[in-house]
C-alpha cells in the first residue's frame, strides 16, 4: 500500500507546511491545506514489497557530488541548512546515467518527478521529505532549550524515522556535548539527505568564508550552493588552489583526489564522534541493539509522523522499551526532562488506522510507559506531541 500526505508543495518540490508551532518560525512553504491522506492503490501494483530491512550502520561520509544545493530554515535567530529535493533528484539522475543499475526503492519513488508517493509501506517510508510534525518537534525543542540543554549535556539522543533530521540537526548544532544517533528505514535516505544535512550544518557549513559557495537570497527565502569540489581543492592544495584550478585543462578532481580530500575534511572533525547513522526496520534494529548489549542507552528518543499505522505500534513501542535509558536520581532533578520519548504526530490520520488516541490507548494497554500530551497545535487539523516516560 502506498499513500500520499496532501500538504502543500513548496517550489523545490518539498512536501512541507509551516505549523503553528509555539516559538520557531521555519522558512518553509505554507500555502497548502492539511487535507486527508489519499490512498494510492495503483502505485505499488508492480512493486515487490520488502517485509523487513536489515540493520545497517553507515559511516558518515561526504557525498560523491561536486556541490550541494541547500535551503535555509530560520528559527529564533538561528539557521539550519536542508538539502533541496531537486538536488537529490539531480544526483540520482547522474548516477542512473553512469551505472544503469537496478533502481532502489528510494530511486523508484523519486524517478519521475517530485510527486512520487510519500510512503510505500515496507519499501520506502517517506524519509526524503520534511514532514510538518518534525518541525513541530524542532519548535518544541527550541522552546525548551534551557532545560533540555542542561539535561542532555554529555548524553545520547536517538531520532527514529529521522528523514531530513531537523530535530537532530538542532541538537548537534546547539548542544556540543550530546551524541545523536539517526535512524531511518532506508539507507538511501540517510546517504541522500540525512548525512548531507548534517554536513551542511557542520563541516560544509556555508557560514565558512572563502569557500566558493554561492548564496541566493530574496525577501522570503535563502538558498546556497555549497561548492564541495572547491573545498576539496583547498584541502589538497591550500594557498595554491586558484593556481591549480587555472592550470588544469579539466578542472574536476580525480576520484582519488576527491577521496583523499574527503578523508582529510572529516579526519579532525568532532562531528564523526558525535553522530551515528543506522538503517533498517524497527524490529531488526531492536534485535541488533540487544545483541550488541545497547539496551537502555539513549536518554532522549525523538520521532515524528511514525504512528499513522496501528500495525507498526508493537515494533515501535518495543524499540522504545529497548533503547530508552532508565531514570537516575541526578537526572530526575533536572525538571524530569529525560529519560523520555517525544512523539510528534497528527491527532488523526484520515484514511489510515493510526491516530494519537489509538496510540495512547495502545501505550496504556501495554503498561510500560506513562503517556501525556505536552503540546497541541489546535486548529481544524490538530497535531500533538506526546511524552512517554517509564512507569
Amino acid at each position: 500500500m502506498s499513500f500520499r500526505f496532501n500538504f502543500g508543495v513548496s517550489e523545490d518540490g518539498e512536501n512541507v507546511t509551516c505549523p503553528t508551532a509555539p516559538t520557531a518560525t521555519p522558512a518553509v512553504d505554507s500555502n497548502g491545506s492539511d487535507a486527508a491522506m489519499c490512498i494510492d492503490q495503483e502505485a505499488v501494483a508492480d512493486t515487490n514489497v520488502a517485509v523487513a530491512a536489515p540493520f545497517e550502520t553507515i559511516p558518515l561520509h561526504i557525498p560523491k557530488v561536486s556541490s550541494l544545493m541547500v535551503d535555509a530554515i530560520f528559527y529564533r535567530g538561528q539557521r539550519l541548512w536542508k538539502r533541496q529535493i531537486d538536488d537529490v533528484q539531480f544526483q540520482l539522475a547522474q548516477q542512473d546515467s553512469m551505472d544503469g543499475g537496478e533502481d532502489s526503492a528510494v530511486r523508484k519513488a523519486m524517478a519521475e518527478d517530485n510527486h512520487a508517493s510519500d510512503v510505500i509501506k515496507g519499501v520506502y517510508e517517506g524519509g526524503l521529505k520534511t514532514w510538518e510534525c518534525s518541525i513541530d518537534l524542532l519548535s518544541f525543542l527550541v522552546d525548551r532549550q534551557a532545560d533540555l540543554g542542561a539535561a542532555l549535556r554529555g548524553m545520547r539522543v536517538l531520532e527514529i524515522g529521522c528523514g531530513t533530521g531537523l530535530p537532530s540537526l538542532h541538537i548537534l548544532k546547539t548542544m556540543p556535548d550530546t551524541h545523536v544517533c539517526m535512524q531511518d528505514y532506508n539507507r538511501d535516505v540517510l546517504e541522500l539527505v540525512t548525512m548531507p544535512n548534517v554536513l551542511a550544518n557542520t563541516v560544509l557549513s556555508p557560514s565558512a568564508a572563502g569557500n566558493g559557495d554561492t548564496l541566493h537570497a530574496d525577501s522570503d527565502t535563502e538558498a546556497c550552493e555549497i561548492d564541495i569540489d572547491f573545498r576539496r581543492t583547498q584541502v589538497l592544495f591550500g594557498a595554491d588552489t586558484d593556481d591549480v584550478i587555472g592550470k588544469r585543462d579539466v578542472p574536476e578532481l580525480t576520484a582519488g583526489e576527491a577521496n583523499e580530500a574527503d578523508a582529510r575534511m572529516l579526519q579532525n572533525c568532532d562531528i564523526r564522534n558525535r553522530c551515528e547513522f543506522i538503517a533498517g526496520d524497527w524490529a531488526s534494529i531492536e534485535h541488533e541493539l540487544r545483541r550488541q548489549g545497547r539496551e537502555h542507552s539513549f536518554d532522549l528518543v525523538l520521532t515524528s509522523e511514525t504512528i499513522y499505522d496501528t500495525d507498526s505500534y508493537k515494533s515501535l513501542h518495543d524499540l522504545f522499551a529497548c533503547v530508552l535509558a532508565r531514570p537516575q536520581a541526578e537526572i530526575n532533578s533536572l525538571n524530569q526532562q529525560v529519560p523520555a520519548v517525544l512523539v510528534a504526530a497528527k491527532s488523526i490520520y484520515f484514511g489510515l488506522t493510526g491516530s494519537v488516541l489509538t496510540f495512547k490507548q495502545y501505550v496504556d494497554a501495554r503498561g510500560v510507559f506513562d503517556v501525556d500530551s505536552v503540546w497541541q497545535s489546535g486548529g481544524s487539523m490538530p497535531r500533538e506531541i506526546l511524552r512517554l516516560t517509564w512507569k
